[in-house]
Formats: structure tokens, sequence, C-alpha cells
């Protein structure tokens, strides 16, 4: 497979030689040299490639295992299965730093927020008609939610719609990260929530989710800035009101 062999006689310990056998592996995923689907050559086959002993290899794919970066299936003749990466797994990561900083709920809403105005121009700008029916057809869906936490699953797929319009890969992966721990934040305050309030809730976000689904498929930059910049950020009323000021709670 032409990869990089560490020289396991010499200088650095055990755990710095698994390391450096998964950052390699890791960077031939990087670059396309081993794609999500294929399969790592066996274990006894990758310890000859890299000239390094059984529990240095092993450390090494456990290391690659806990990134979610492959699957290693125990007795199979295959080597380890290469995935894609899991962006929970990148938000669990970010989230215990967060938390660990003590970064308040607000913190995430207005990141957000920020992110927001870029995203709905260039949604605008490149929408596609393919884009805008997947957009109407969520929109129908939640419209149908049974409860607010319901809808506000729904919605968070429509978000993710509207994103990932966008076409921009590094704004979908960030903005995808912040909506996983601001869901994380927001779920327990949406179920302790009246059915009127509820209700409310609802049919409001829903008219911004049509009127900025509107003003997209009119390719209205400006005016989908300008509505989202004012409007948008309501649909986090209800968790901001109580969590804004409180710090992040990932693990408790």
């Amino acid at each position: 497979m032409g990869m990089t062999t560490p020289r396991a006689g010499y200088g650095p310990s055990v755990n710095k030689f698994s390391e450096m056998v998964a950052d390699d592996l890791r960077g031939r995923v990087a670059r396309g040299d081993i794609r999500p689907g294929d399969h790592l050559p066996p274990e006894t086959e990758l310890m000859d490639i890299y000239g390094v002993a059984r529990p240095t290899m092993r450390e090494a794919l456990r290391i690659l295992e806990s990134e979610s970066l492959i699957i290693l299936r125990r007795g199979s003749h295959l080597g380890p299965l290469v995935q894609e990466p899991d962006t929970r797994v990148l938000a669990r990561q970010a989230g215990l730093r967060l938390q660990m900083q003590g970064t308040p709920v607000r913190d995430l809403a207005e990141a957000r927020v920020v992110m927001d105005s870029g995203i709905v121009a260039l949604a605008a700008k490149r929408r596609t008609a393919a884009d805008l029916r997947e957009m109407r057809a969520c929109l129908v869906a939640a419209g149908s939610a049974r409860n607010v936490v319901d809808f506000s699953r729904r919605a968070a797929d429509f978000r993710v719609l509207v994103v990932r319009t966008s076409r921009n890969r590094t704004l979908i992966l960030m903005t995808e990260l912040v909506s996983s721990l601001l869901h994380h934040q927001y779920d327990a305050v949406l179920r302790n929530i009246s059915d009127h309030d509820g209700r409310r809730f609802i049919e409001q976000s829903l008219a911004r989710y049509i009127r900025l689904t509107d003003l997209i498929e009119d390719c209205d930059v400006v005016g989908a800035v300008e509505f989202w910049e004012t409007q948008g950020a309501i649909d986090d009323e209800f968790g901001m009101i109580s969590l804004g000021s409180a710090p992040m709670m990932i693990y408790s």
C-alpha cells in the first residue's frame, strides 16, 4: 500500500508508534488513497507493512475506531472497514471541551445566528429545484408534527437542508456540530412547555420557515438575509429564556 513504516526498534515508545501508524492511516483516508467502504489489510499484514508488533498495531486501530473512522470486526478475514467520520463523535468532543470551559448555551446560539446569515445568502444564490422540493416536503412533514419536540426535530431537518443548499462543506460541518449541541440543550426545555405555548411555537416557526423558503426560491439574497437576521433567532425563544446564561451540559 506504499505506507510509511515506523522503525520499531528506535526512539519513541509503543504509544508513540501507535499514534504514528494511526496518523499515517488517517492521512491516507483524508487524501482519498483509502475511501469509505474500503477495507484495510488484515492486522497481520498491517503489522508487516508498518514493521510494528501486534500490541502497537491494535492500539493504532483502536485510536481510529474511537474516532469512528474504522469499524473493527472480530473474526473477519477482511481488515477493518473504513467509514465516514461520525459527526456525533465530533460533536461530543467539541461539547466536552466547551463544557469544561464553562461555555453558556447563549454562546452556541449566537454562533449559529452568525453562521445562518451567510448560509441563507449562499442558499438563495445556489438553490436548485430539487433543493426547494426537499425543503417544501420537510415543511409539510413539520406541519403534521405531533408535539413541539417532534416539530423541533423536523425543524432541525429543515435547517440541515438549508445549509446543504449553501454547497459550502465547511459551513455544513460547523452547523451540524453547533446544531447537534443545541438540540441536546433544548430538548429538555421543549418537553416542559405547555401545549398552548408549544402549538404557538410550531405555528410561528413554521410560518417563518415557509417565508424563508419563498425568499430562497426567489433568489432574493438580501431579502432572505434581512428576514432571517430579524426573525430566525426567534426559533430559539424557549431555549434562550430557560438556558441562555446557563452553562452547557453534555455530561452531567
